[in-house]
């Protein structure tokens, strides 16, 4: 078991207390044992009250006071190095299943593993350190980076481009046709050839069942390090900016552009042709409507800077008993008016 003092070392932080101690392994706060390791970024209220953890990861500046403690300056990153160090990523398989089917044409990289009844199409390229899980589809002509991790039953459709360092959950398909459809003479709904392509760049992540579809002649693009959360939907031709995460359930129409390090939250729906600016924050159940040119905060549908929202819906909680108010001045108006 490492000691206290190598931890504090793996985290560059500044170790108070006993270094000898053994770590066994990393807790949530509250479960943690004498051997244990676990994570306060400050004291609030008592909260350490009853702790039984062997020593702490602690802010620098929080004020927390414990017997064995790391003082760093980002605790909750530092007690992600902890997950990590402790619980290593591991291949779910070695080597290709004998079940899978890889086509002659497809170039496998160094360390590549392909699960049981994975399929990967002609002309495909994949990484070096690549995990292809069971069931996995990787179209024709995909390629795929390094150190990726592809879940079960993900769809990986023909010409989608994946950087290295990226993670597609259970079910996610990059690269279906866009949402295109034309209208006939008779009003019948004629499909538009959806032939563009996805690009994901290194480092994103994209949650279980969400989609991504492919444009319709040019790119729907992800740049680096974008999060995606569970059952998200990026219509065609749309491009998120790097660094941008956005929560479940939201729909991003098409031929939208979002920016660098913008944050939604859950079910927000975007219009399509919206253009939002780097760095916005949105507020869960939002409705974007319409382009946002600087970063701000917005909330509701349509959406609005979030100070004049919670204006409107302070305004909004109160209409009822304006209205009663407004029945009563117009009831004197009127006996006035009489007299």
């Amino acid at each position: 078991m490492p000691k206290l003092k190598e931890i504090a070392a793996l985290l560059g932080g500044e170790l108070h207390g006993d270094g000898e101690l053994e770590i066994a392994g990393v807790q949530a706060l509250h479960r943690a044992g004498p051997n244990d390791i676990a994570y306060a970024a400050r004291d609030r209220e008592g909260a350490l009250a009853g702790v039984r953890a062997g020593a702490l990861v602690v802010a620098r500046d929080g004020g927390a006071v414990f017997a064995n403690r790391i003082l760093v300056e980002n605790p909750q990153l530092a007690f992600a190095r902890l997950l990590e160090y402790f619980h290593p990523r591991r291949p779910f398989w070695q080597g290709v299943a004998a079940s899978a089917c890889v086509a002659a044409t497809a170039t496998l990289g160094e360390g590549v593993h392909i699960g049981p009844f994975a399929f990967i199409g002609d002309h495909c390229r994949i990484g070096a350190g690549s995990e292809i899980h069971s069931g996995v589809a990787v179209y024709r002509d995909a390629v795929i980076g390094r150190n990726c991790i592809i879940y079960a039953n993900a769809v990986i459709r023909e010409n989608v481009e994946i950087g290295d360092n990226v993670i597609i959950h259970p079910g996610a398909v990059i690269g279906a046709d866009g949402f295109g459809f034309g209208r006939a003479a008779d009003g019948a709904a004629v499909k538009v050839p959806q032939v563009g392509r996805v690009i994901i760049g290194d480092g994103c992540e994209i949650g279980a069942n969400t989609c991504i579809d492919r444009s319709t002649i040019e790119e729907t693009v992800l740049e680096a390090n974008v999060k995606l959360d569970n059952l998200v939907q990026i219509g065609h031709n749309v491009r998120i900016g790097r660094d941008s995460a956005i929560s479940a359930q939201t729909g991003i129409s098409g031929s939208t552009r979002i920016g660098a390090q913008v944050i939604m939250g859950g079910q927000v729906g975007v219009a399509d042709h919206v253009e939002i600016a780097d760095g916005v924050l949105v507020a869960a159940k939002s409705g974007i409507t319409g382009s946002i040119k600087s970063r701000m905060i917005v909330a509701g549908i349509p959406h609005q800077e979030m100070g004049e929202w919670r204006k409107n819906m302070v305004l909004a909680r109160n209409l009822a008993a304006m209205r009663e108010k407004l029945r009563l001045l117009e009831k004197k108006i009127k006996q006035l008016e009489e007299k």
